[in-house]
C-alpha cells in the first residue's frame, strides 16, 4: 500500500521538478547575460576614462614626477603649478577668447541657416529638392584633407585668411549637412495641422517659425547647437592651415606649441587640455537630455 501510495506522489514531484529546473536555468542564463553586459560596459567606461584620468594625474604632477619611472597614478605631492602657468600665459588666454568667439558665432549661424534650410526641405517641394538634399549629405563622405586646397584658394581670394569670418565659414561647411538633416528629420515629425491652425489664426511665415516651430523643436535645436559648438571648439586641422600668428589662433592649435625644440611640457599641456575641455563638458552636461532626444528624433528618416 505504501508503494502504491508513494507512486503518484513520486510522479507528481517528477512532473513539478522539471519546470523548476528549467526556470532556474533561465534565471541563471538571464543573470549571466546581465553580468556579461555590465562587465563589458564597465570595461568600456574604464577604458574610455583612462586617458582622462592619466591627463588629470599628469597635470597635478611636478616636472620631476612627470618623467619618473615607474610612473605613478596618484601624484605625491600634488601641485597646481601647471594650471597656474596656463592661466598666467597671455597667449593661451587670447587663444581661448578666439576659440570662444569662433564657436559661438559658428553655433548661432548654424542654427539660423539650419532651421531655414531644414524647414524648406521639410515643407516645400521644388525641382531638384531630393538631389540637393542628398548632395548635402554626400559632402560628408569627403575627407577634410581633400577640401583644404579649395578652401584655401577661396579664403585667399575673398581675403578671409587668418580672420574670424574665414574660420567660421569653413566650419559651417562641415556642420551644415548634419544640422540640416537632423532638423529636417525633426520637422518631418511635427504634425502639419499645428502649422495650418497657426496660419488660420493669422500667423505669417516668420511668426510661424518663431512662435510655433522653434518652441516645439527645442530638443533638436539643442542637439544642433551642441554638435556645432563642439565641432568648432575642437577643430584643429582647418584652424592650423587657415590661421597664422597669435591674433586669430584658436586654443586647439595653441596646445600644439607646448611641443618645441626643448621637448614636450607634459604637465602644462595636460593642464591646458583639461581647461580647454571644460566648456564643452559643461555645455554638454547641461543639455544632455535635450541632446539625446534631439539626436534620436532627428534621426528618423523623413
Amino acid at each position: 500500500m505504501s508503494l502504491a501510495a508513494d507512486a503518484p506522489a513520486g510522479r507528481l514531484r517528477a512532473a513539478v521538478d522539471p519546470p523548476r529546473r528549467r526556470t532556474l536555468r533561465q534565471l541563471l542564463r538571464v543573470w549571466g547575460h546581465r553580468l556579461l553586459i555590465w562587465t563589458l560596459a564597465f570595461a568600456f567606461v574604464a577604458f574610455s576614462l583612462l586617458p582622462l584620468a592619466w591627463g588629470v594625474s599628469t597635470a597635478l604632477k611636478t616636472k620631476e614626477a612627470v618623467y619618473a619611472f615607474p610612473p605613478v597614478w596618484i601624484p605625491s605631492p600634488a601641485t597646481l603649478e601647471n594650471f597656474a602657468a596656463v592661466f598666467a600665459n597671455p597667449a593661451l588666454f587670447s587663444s581661448f577668447l578666439n576659440t570662444l568667439v569662433i564657436a559661438l558665432a559658428t553655433t548661432a549661424i548654424a542654427l539660423v541657416v539650419g532651421v531655414l534650410g531644414a524647414y524648406g526641405f521639410s515643407r516645400y517641394r521644388f525641382p531638384g529638392r531630393d538631389t540637393l538634399l542628398w548632395s548635402l549629405l554626400f559632402t560628408k563622405l569627403f575627407p577634410r584633407v581633400v577640401v583644404i586646397v579649395p578652401f584655401f584658394v577661396t579664403l585667399r581670394w575673398l581675403d578671409l585668411m587668418n580672420t574670424y569670418p574665414g574660420l567660421v565659414l569653413v566650419y559651417l561647411m562641415a556642420i551644415f549637412p548634419v544640422a540640416i538633416w537632423m532638423l529636417k528629420g525633426f520637422f518631418d515629425n511635427i504634425p502639419i495641422e499645428i502649422e495650418e491652425a497657426a496660419i488660420m489664426d493669422g500667423c505669417s511665415l516668420p511668426q510661424l517659425l518663431w512662435l510655433v516651430v522653434i518652441p516645439i523643436s527645442r530638443p533638436a535645436l539643442a542637439a544642433v547647437a551642441m554638435y556645432s559648438f563642439i565641432i568648432a571648439w575642437n577643430e584643429f586641422l582647418f584652424a592650423l592651415v587657415f590661421t597664422n600668428g597669435l591674433s586669430r589662433r584658436p586654443l586647439s592649435v595653441a596646445l600644439a606649441f607646448f611641443i618645441d625644440e626643448n621637448g614636450i611640457r607634459w604637465g602644462e599641456l595636460m593642464a591646458a587640455s583639461i581647461v580647454m575641455s571644460l566648456p564643452a563638458l559643461v555645455v554638454f552636461s547641461i543639455a544632455q537630455k535635450m541632446l539625446v532626444r534631439g539626436l534620436s528624433e532627428g534621426a528618423v528618416k523623413g
